[in-house]
């Protein structure tokens, strides 16, 4: 008879948080076309 024992391996992962900053100089132009963000249901991890 041969026999089979399961195995299995644990790693443990940090996540990693990046902040960014834009640093502005100045004031905003209210008559300006602002950017946004338009479509953010978009899916990276779909078949």
């Amino acid at each position: 008879m041969t026999y089979q024992s399961p195995e299995m391996q644990a790693i443990e992962a940090w996540a990693a948080t990046m902040i960014a900053v834009s640093i502005q100089d100045g004031n905003a132009d209210p008559s300006k076309e602002v950017l946004t963000k338009e479509n953010n249901d978009w899916d990276i991890w779909e078949d």
